[in-house]
């Protein structure tokens, strides 16, 4: 498990929290498909994508740039991230 960190997902729409593992060498926003796909098939139809989300820090409120390979960015292992 070298290569990912553990990220705790909120997705406000749902009320739900996910425990998730992501690579670090991926950009910020394939991982963010990711999620997206691990939430859809997890939450029984309760949450759709509707192509508009986006990942934001917890707690700075700030939008984690897409363009950024996960290594680089503010994403830590145990990060708390939105998914709105």
């Amino acid at each position: 498990m070298k290569n990912k960190i553990l990220v705790i997902v909120y997705v406000p729409l749902i009320e739900k929290e996910f425990d998730i593992y992501i690579p670090i060498v991926k950009k910020v926003g394939t991982v963010k498909n990711l999620i997206i796909k691990i939430i859809e098939e997890s939450s029984e139809g309760t949450f759709v994508n509707d192509g508009c989300k986006a990942l934001y820090d917890k707690l700075s409120g700030e939008r984690i740039d897409e363009q950024q390979f996960v290594k680089y960015s503010s994403i830590k292992n145990g990060s708390k991230l939105v998914l709105y």
